[in-house]
């Protein structure tokens, strides 16, 4: 694009006004440039003709008064007619009304509400005489139309045909320079406006201010609403929303209770920003007093700010009064859609329970059901949140309906939904369709490409995982600190040492980027996987920081499994100084004192869980099949029938002929729960081996078997479902509170973690 031509130079630019005729637009008028129309002398509104009275009588080719037409063409704007005005357009030139510079500059103002600027453009090089007003109405219409880069040569040849700008002008001027990201231009007319004294101009101070705020500029936007002489609320609103896209939302909310002390009444586009901001700050209190002063200002039916009000609430996890909200809506968009389905996710992180969490789940799939049935076509949004509910519920096979639909509207091109389809199947445990969804990506992103790399290590497969960390770095894509975890939990898997710390150290050495917790995890897990408990102990000694309660956990399963009691006893001395929150935790610390007889130490974390609180561990498991949720308890023998505990027992005996199974089980010390806190007996059967024996009954000899369990895995289970695997050569996958355990053929996705349990 041409530089912007210096007003230094154009020696005829004055403040005067321009007088040509109807020409009524000055410099410090503080209202939009309207085009109005003189009153007629021989009818009034009442007497004027309706639009539709008006077409016939142009088709008739009967005469019509010069100040008809301004009303009728007003009329084309608000139908946003463009057949209409093109018949009156026909009808004024052939009454001879063209020559009327006033009808026709309100022409190319109709043209460019009902989106033809092509049209507009013609009417306009066909205009006797050119005003301020008409050059002023064609930069808008090109600004609206989203042709900024044009309305901005508009206005260069405005300059150079020597017309001058007012400061409505500079305002338009300005908005095409922010849409078009053109900073330098923009600097150019605010050096006029402060030349000629009208940067204190309300039109020129909102558009500098907004301007300054899309090229992230916060200062100057400030400094221009603080030059404005009468601020209005566009011009509150305009620095408000430069505070919140600038990531000052707290300076944002503070010119916010300014505007209202100084008596000013927001509207709906300030209050929409405002509850934004509180949503980024999680200000539940001040989003409250927001949302009772959009009631108080008969705003509570206004749908965009019921749709700020209701995110805000999810957001803050008041989510009874959201849905009250979501319930009580008449009128949705997709953005309202998309919101709740969103809140349900996080309603799914934050339950109480997992069973919970999958009503929660079901809840969404329901709302993206009822979006699907309403008209709406789903966006990006609706299809990324869907799928990550579907991966949080495990449900493939709703999942793989998205996926459908998403092949149908061309949305699986895009980069956000192609990731969110390789977590959902990573999670649900199809390692194969999570792989072909990312080959099938046409473009991917770090987040893609990282989690590919961490999807292939939870399954077990290294070298695929290894290699593509290769392909996305000849590929150019510099790794993060997340990918670095995919890469080492990979090695870990295999028990890779040397690659593992090969790949530790150009972590840090070629990509700059310094180890935190996870980094540590990742290695500390490989030697204990390993047997090298000592090796573990050297890597928590190096740490820059104290390791956390999952790591000293990781070196006391070790310590446990090994019989190392002299490390194993440090290490739950380090891990009972944190005061574990985690029931798994402390259970872990209760079997390893007791099976030492250290019964002051056993009081000593039974007076830790009650002083946190931690409920007994209720082992629950469940299954869907058919859309129908299944769950089973460790003690509800009698409601499951005597014909899945005969075909369990049938499974227990077959794996028990198993060479090595029977002498694994006998190392469990088994401590069920019950919900009285009464120790049930120890030939009770945990909750997934129910579940499994339900869905070997009732599903397809070739469906695999998914089942979510509440809690890890005991080391008996974690045997048996190998076992079975092997012997029904039945594919079957639990996701349990610590990873997805998918076993095939007798072996365990999980590398036999579940040895450590």
């Amino acid at each position: 694009m041409a530089s912007f031509p210096s007003f230094a130079t154009t020696g005829t630019l004055k403040l005067e006004p321009d007088s040509t005729k109807h020409s009524t637009v000055s410099l410090l008028t503080r209202k939009s440039p309207s085009l109005s129309y003189p009153k007629s002398q021989t009818s009034t509104p009442s007497e004027s003709l309706n639009f539709q009275e008006s077409l016939s009588v142009i088709t008739d080719g009967s005469k019509i008064e010069t100040s008809c037409y301004v009303p009728l063409l007003q009329e084309c704007i608000e139908r946003t007619s463009f057949s209409g005005a093109q018949n009156f357009h026909s009808h004024i030139i052939k009454t001879g009304t063209h020559q009327d510079v006033f009808v026709m500059t309100f022409l190319v103002n109709v043209y460019a509400k009902c989106g033809s600027m092509e049209n507009a453009q013609k009417v306009f090089n066909k205009l006797p005489r050119r005003n301020v007003v008409a050059w002023t109405t064609l930069m808008t219409g090109y600004v609206h139309n989203d042709q900024s880069d044009v309305a901005i040569s508009v206005f260069q040849e405005m300059l150079e045909f020597g017309s001058f700008p007012t400061n409505y002008t500079l305002g338009i001027a300005l908005n095409a320079c922010s849409a078009i990201n053109s900073v330098e231009l923009g600097k150019q007319i605010h050096g006029y406006s402060i030349k000629y004294h009208i940067d204190h101009d309300t039109s020129v101070g909102n558009s500098l201010c907004s301007l300054y705020s899309k090229c992230a500029n916060l200062d100057s936007a400030i400094k221009a609403f603080l030059k404005i002489g009468e601020k209005n609320v566009v011009s509150w609103t305009a620095v408000i929303c430069a505070c919140g896209d600038n990531s000052k939302a707290l300076k944002g909310l503070r010119f916010f209770t300014e505007m209202l002390a100084d008596n000013v009444e927001p509207n709906e586009f300030t209050l929409t920003s405002v509850l934004s901001m509180c949503c980024t700050m999680l200000s539940l209190s001040f989003g409250v007093q927001v949302h009772c002063l959009s009631i108080k200002l008969g705003y509570e039916p206004n749908l965009r700010i019921r749709n700020s009000i209701m995110y805000l609430y999810l957001r803050c996890g008041r989510f009874g009064e959201a849905l009250r909200l979501f319930n009580g809506m008449e009128d949705m968009s997709l953005v309202t859609m998309n919101s709740i389905i969103a809140g349900y996710g996080e309603m799914m992180e934050l339950a109480k329970d997992d069973l919970s969490a999958y009503c929660n789940g079901t809840e969404a799939l329901n709302v993206f059901s009822k979006l699907n049935n309403s008209g709406f076509k789903p966006d990006i949004y609706s299809f990324s949140s869907i799928l990550t509910v579907c991966s949080k519920m495990f449900a493939l096979e709703q999942g793989e309906q998205v996926h459908a639909q998403t092949l149908k509207t061309g949305h699986l091109s895009d980069m956000i939904v192609g990731t969110a389809l390789v977590n959902m199947y990573n999670k649900c445990g199809s390692i194969e369709r999570a792989s072909k969804a990312f080959r099938e990506m046409s473009a991917r992103t770090l987040i893609s490409w990282t989690s590919m790399i961490a999807a292939f290590a939870q399954n077990g497969q290294t070298q695929q995982a290894l290699q593509l960390f290769e392909d996305m770095r000849l590929m150019g894509v510099r790794p993060n600190q997340v990918t670095f975890v995919g890469v080492l939990s990979a090695c870990g898997h295999a028990g890779m040492v040397n690659e593992a710390l090969g790949y530790f150290e150009t972590m840090q050495k070629d990509f700059k980027i310094k180890p935190v917790m996870d980094h540590y995890s990742c290695l500390i897990d490989m030697f204990v996987r390993l047997g090298l408990l000592n090796e573990a102990f050297v890597v928590i000694k190096k740490m820059d920081f104290p390791p956390n309660e999952y790591i000293w956990s990781l070196l006391l399963a070790g310590c446990k499994r090994d019989g190392n009691t002299e490390l194993g006893f440090y290490g739950a001395e380090k891990l009972l100084e944190l005061k574990p929150k985690n029931t798994e935790t402390c259970l872990l610390l209760l079997n390893m004192y007791k099976s030492a007889d250290r019964w002051e130490d056993v009081s000593k974390v039974q007076e830790l869980m009650k002083e946190k609180r931690l409920k007994k561990l209720m082992d629950w498991s469940w299954i869907s099949i058919h859309d129908k949720v299944y769950s089973f308890k460790p003690d509800k023998r009698q409601a499951y029938g005597a014909e899945m505990y005969d075909y369990l027992d049938q499974l227990l005996d077959k794996a028990k002929s198993l060479v090595g199974y029977q002498s694994l089980e006998s190392f469990e010390l088994l401590e069920v729960e019950e919900e009285e806190g009464k120790t049930l007996p120890s030939n009770v059967q945990h909750s997934e081996k129910l579940a499994v024996a339900f869905g070997l009954l009732n599903m397809p000899n070739a469906a695999p078997i998914r089942i979510i369990k509440n809690i890890s895995m005991c080391r008996g289970c974690h045997n048996f479902m190998k076992a079975i695997s092997s012997l029904n050569a039945r594919e079957i996958i639990i996701r349990d509170s610590k990873r997805l355990h998918k076993f095939v053929n007798g072996q365990c996705s999980c590398g036999d973690y579940g040895g450590l349990l």
